[in-house]
């Protein structure tokens, strides 16, 4: 072949070369296209989208789970910057009124917290069947109330210089139980103002519950327990006994009795001792009259 020949065979190669080429790249590029707006397949969420909206998708109902019974009582964690130590005391055997007894009163408590800390208030004892209506309020805040065999407040919390608070006790309905009311605050100082308690005297089918109380402490420090108190409506013969409660069998420490009295003179004091457990008594030792006295009651400890 001449010259001429192979130039228009190689231009002719080249020509089909350079389409063949072409249609490659174009199909290249469309199927990048095709997965570009594609994409993978979009499968649902069960989480918020960034609008705040919930996905539709229906989402299992969480299981249920038993909240915890409190059996203290238990001193809570102190806060990191709490100052004021824990101080306890349980109110043992409370008899309480129903709440639809007309001439029933609320068992109240009031006492001061000292800086910033936990508190724990709780019923953590009662008698078969027993349903309490607990209350508790800070300052002139509103009462917060709990329904229950056991109701607690296992989370207040104490957040100014001093706050007072006041705790109410009362049986749920017609139900009249007895009770073990334990309290832990954060206090320079550990007192507590008791009223609206029963001091019924002794007699048939008087429960102690009805007849003053029975306050179990550990003094943090030793020092002085001190104890007023008064009653309305009647005089009685008043008794307190404190009894050391650290091993068994407990050992009467103390016990003075006031004779035809309608309160506490003198104010009753005794010595007690850090790392020790005490009870601390009053009772009416009068036969029962048929009168329910309003007890009125202050108790301090170290």
């Amino acid at each position: 072949m001449d010259d001429r020949i192979w130039r228009n065979i190689s231009i002719g190669l080249g020509v089909i070369c350079a389409l063949l080429i072409g249609v490659a790249g174009a199909l290249m590029v469309v199927g990048n296209r095709g997965e570009t707006t594609a994409g993978p397949t979009a499968t649902p969420t069960q989480v918020a989208v960034a609008t705040g909206t919930e996905s539709t998708t229906p989402t299992a109902a969480p299981t249920p789970t038993a909240t915890p019974v409190y059996t203290g009582p238990a001193t809570p964690t102190p806060a990191p910057s709490q100052s004021a130590p824990f101080a306890t005391v349980v109110f043992n055997g409370l008899a309480l009124d129903a709440a639809n007894n007309k001439a029933g009163t609320l068992r109240t408590f009031v006492f001061q917290t000292d800086g910033i800390g936990p508190l724990n208030l709780s019923v953590t004892k009662t008698s078969a069947g027993g349903t309490t209506k607990m209350c508790a309020k800070v300052d002139t805040q509103a009462f917060a109330c709990k329904v229950g065999s056991l109701p607690n407040f296992v989370k207040a919390f104490a957040d100014t210089a001093h706050s007072t608070w006041t705790v109410t006790l009362q049986g749920y309905g017609n139900s009249k139980p007895t009770v073990d009311l334990s309290l832990t605050w954060p206090t320079n100082n550990a007192v507590v103002t008791i009223s609206h308690l029963r001091f019924q005297g002794t007699g048939t089918g008087i429960s102690q519950g009805l007849n003053g109380f029975t306050a179990t402490f550990q003094p943090r420090a030793g020092g002085t327990v001190g104890l007023k108190a008064s009653w309305s409506q009647v005089t009685v013969n008043a008794e307190v006994t404190l009894i050391d409660a650290t091993s068994t069998p407990t050992v009467k420490a103390d016990q003075r009795d006031f004779a035809s009295a309608t309160y506490l003179t003198p104010d009753y004091s005794a010595n007690v001792d850090s790392g020790r457990t005490y009870q601390l008594e009053l009772r009416n030792t009068s036969p029962d009259t048929g009168d329910q006295p309003d007890l009125t009651a202050k108790l301090s400890f170290p």
